[in-house]
């Protein structure tokens, strides 16, 4: 009975497709079903039909490539193709490559079984004819570059599974040394001019960078490169020596580095992992080229970038960073859009060159972007800011972002465009100016604030504020600033170990004393009872949840 593998990435014309092949000719086996090309490969090897049904379209792998694995493999496998009216060139295409016929979507039931019947007098008249000699497979080259970094690709997610790294040797990639290094590469985009980058397609950089990478690669070591998306390069070594490899002047980062800067004008930033020892360390490989990376905010374009070097720079102590959007606060809410740009990009580049970590870059500028998150909300302006992206996904895309001038090109755009929406809201025209004067109080605690400066703030008179700010609260100008200050302080001495004369400067007291004497009366203990006692209900906790488990 002829065995028959149908494979499309839509269920439910998989499952039609039997069901009218059972109905048809009970002679025909439908033996599995596959969702892509990779699983197709498996169950070729697994189930060895006669027959391959396949989509033309299919992520990750289409039935063209899949028809070109599967014809070097599986000599004797018979292919029909199906595809879509507007895909005539791609079936074309199949039938070059040596499929036995091709079906129209929607597949009638009638062409199906005239196809089904030749196919199966075709196979009737093999099995007369003598057995053949099987010739080596052949892959092409390039579709051999695309297998192998798909399934490469499975290798830094760790989901790469025994027939995957079958097919890999099959195809001669031997990863047969002991350690593994990953190299995540990134375009320089501000080494490409402006108006170059736009013209050209973003793509066509990656892959002549895929390309170098891969040239040199083959000429020292074995391994990988291919283009992750639309903005990294990732490669994939097997070393047995992988101290050469890592960042030392003159290694292959380095020469890299170096060979695109020279062919081509561009720059790229490379992250380099620490050495992993086999397969199964290569995901975290990766992870660590990735975080290495993040360093290029702090350090700056067209260099190589060590993991452990960058983990273990030295930090400066200088405590937390202190970075004021007071003249970007006045610009939002005063719609003043053209002066956004300028202090955004002088932000981003103080941030940057004080910051000890990518991390407290991202920190800073999430909580920047959360404070105007809340104030879009509170003016009623947050559709019109972003659309139909969540403030969560925002906050990744910002995160994911390694170069200062990308970094402050993404926050001068959303910026601007608040301000506009700002501009544009009746609700900022009528803004209340006991919620403004309350936001401006938590944005400026830290330094000496007096009533008429937030009086000013708000246009309104020093007396008339403070007697607004009363009615409509419930405390006086001065109690409330107190509160915000005490709660910050409780903060730092909580979870920080900075000295409690930082945190009173750092809380806007003017004197330890003082400090010390507002503390207690609004706690009841001193700062550092405070410490104490919230420290050991801490550890009291640890230890209790120790115990649990």
């Amino acid at each position: 009975m002829p065995r028959i593998l149908i494979v499309d990435d839509e269920s439910v014309f998989r499952k039609g497709l039997r069901k009218m092949i059972t109905s048809l000719d009970g002679n025909w086996e439908v033996v599995g079903e596959a969702s892509d090309g990779y699983d197709a490969l498996d169950k070729l090897a697994e189930l060895s039909p006669e027959v391959l049904l396949t989509d033309i379209r299919m992520p990750g792998m289409d039935g063209i490539q899949l028809q070109q694995l599967a014809g070097g493999r599986f000599k004797d496998l018979m292919t029909v193709v199906v595809s879509g009216y507007d895909e005539f060139a791609y079936a074309q295409q199949s039938m070059r490559q040596g499929a036995k016929d091709y079906l129209m979507k929607p597949v009638e039931r009638e062409e199906l079984g005239r196809v089904l019947e030749r196919l199966g007098r075709e196979l009737a008249e093999r099995k007369a004819q003598p057995v053949r000699n099987e010739e080596p497979w052949q892959v092409q080259p390039l579709l051999k570059r695309h297998v192998a970094a798909h399934l490469t690709e499975s290798l830094l997610k760790g989901k790469t599974k025994d027939s995957d790294l079958e097919l890999l040797r099959e195809m001669g990639f031997l990863f047969s040394s002991p350690y593994f290094i990953c190299m995540v590469i990134k375009l320089d985009k501000y080494s490409v001019e402006k108006e170059r980058y736009l013209r050209g397609d973003a793509s066509l950089f990656l892959l002549y960078i895929q390309q170098v990478v891969q040239e040199m690669m083959d000429r020292q070591t074995k391994g990988i490169s291919f283009v992750q998306s639309d903005t990294e390069v990732v490669a994939v070594l097997n070393t047995a020596d992988p101290q050469q490899f890592l960042s030392a002047p003159g290694s292959l980062g380095d020469m890299i580095r170096r060979q695109i800067r020279s062919l081509s004008n561009l720059t790229v930033t490379i992250g380099v992992s620490n050495p992993a020892e086999g397969l199964a360390g290569i995901p975290k490989a990766y992870n660590e080229a990735g975080i290495a990376l993040l360093y290029r905010l702090i350090e700056g374009g067209d260099r190589l970038l060590d993991y452990a070097k960058m983990t273990e720079r030295p930090h400066s102590g200088s405590g937390p960073l202190k970075w004021s959007w007071e003249l970007l606060e006045k610009s939002i809410t005063g719609g003043r859009a053209a002066s956004i740009g300028p202090i955004v990009e002088q932000l981003i580049e103080e941030l940057c060159s004080m910051a000890e970590s990518p991390e407290s870059i991202h920190q800073q500028i999430c909580k920047l972007l959360l404070y105007y998150y809340e104030l879009s909300e509170e003016l009623d302006v947050t559709e019109s800011w972003l659309g139909s992206k969540d403030i969560r996904k925002v906050l990744f895309d910002v995160c994911s972002l390694s170069s200062r001038q990308e970094l402050a090109e993404k926050c001068r755009g959303l910026l601007i465009t608040l301000t506009g929406c700002i501009a544009a809201s009746r609700a900022a025209k009528d803004i209340d100016p006991v919620t403004a004067a309350q936001r401006y109080i938590s944005l400026h605690y830290y330094r000496p604030l007096s009533l008429k400066e937030v009086a000013d703030e708000v246009f309104l008179s020093p007396v008339y504020f403070s007697n607004l700010f009363k009615q409509r609260t419930g405390v006086t100008f001065i109690e409330f600033l107190t509160h915000i200050r005490m709660e910050e302080a409780r903060k730092k001495l909580a979870f920080t170990d900075e000295k409690i004369h930082s945190i009173a400067e750092e809380t806007g007291f003017g004197n330890v004393r003082h400090f010390n004497r507002v503390f207690k009366n609004s706690s009841g203990l001193s700062p550092k009872e405070y410490r104490d006692s919230t420290r050991a209900v801490q550890a009291a906790s640890m230890d209790s949840k120790g115990a649990e488990t």
